[in-house]
């Protein structure tokens, strides 16, 4: 009997403060264009080379069920928001090659995060430990010399959606419509719970 094969899991980090279309849209790409069987959306307690604070993880989880919930391929895997103490994708890898050790990890990143690669925790052992699926970011170079060739060695298609959490973020500060870049579910969630709204709005 011929062993089965492993299952392919992609795995999609970040604040996602909030998920927004083009989160699932890259998501979806990734699983079509490489096969995967799942993807994971991974939210981040706090992203290491970033400053920004982000909304509570119990929100942003939760919007993040509301945006998956049409998307059978897409999961959540909320381990790493609320994991005490620094989180690093090294320490996850680990976790995940213990649950489940016949399956391969596929890590899902902008050429921003190649371009920054060596300042990553354990990064040669990261290379050793799952694939990368990199996708192209506005205004960032794909780098000469990369950390380690096989960063490169699986680059995601275009086009992307142009659209930002930042962005999302700024406009809902301010009163703008967001539905075409949000879900309309967590559009009503993020109203109902008074997200990304100033202190003088509360």
């Amino acid at each position: 009997m011929n062993p089965k094969p492993p299952r392919q899991i992609g795995i999609l980090g970040g604040s996602f403060d909030p998920v927004h279309k083009g989160h699932l849209a890259l998501a979806e790409a990734a699983r079509e264009q490489f096969n995967l069987d799942e993807v994971r959306l991974m939210p981040c307690a706090q992203q290491a080379l970033k400053v920004h604070h982000p909304t509570p993880a119990e929100d942003r989880c939760a919007l993040l069920r509301l945006a998956i919930a049409t998307h059978p391929k897409l999961t959540l895997d909320c381990r790493e928001v609320f994991r005490s103490g620094k989180t690093y994708t090294y320490d996850t890898l680990l976790e995940l090659r213990r649950e489940d050790p016949d399956a391969h990890y596929w890590f899902i990143c902008g050429m921003d995060s190649v371009c920054q690669f060596d300042q990553w925790y354990r990064a040669a052992d990261l290379i050793e430990m799952c694939s990368f699926i990199v996708f192209d970011r506005p205004g960032v170079e794909v780098p000469e010399k990369p950390f380690h060739p096989a960063l490169l060695n699986h680059r995601l298609s275009g086009p992307y959606l142009d659209i930002s959490s930042s962005d999302i973020r700024a406009r809902l500060a301010a009163g703008a419509p967001v539905e075409d870049k949000i879900g309309t579910l967590e559009a009503r969630y993020i109203k109902e719970h008074k997200l990304y709204i100033t202190k003088e709005e509360q």
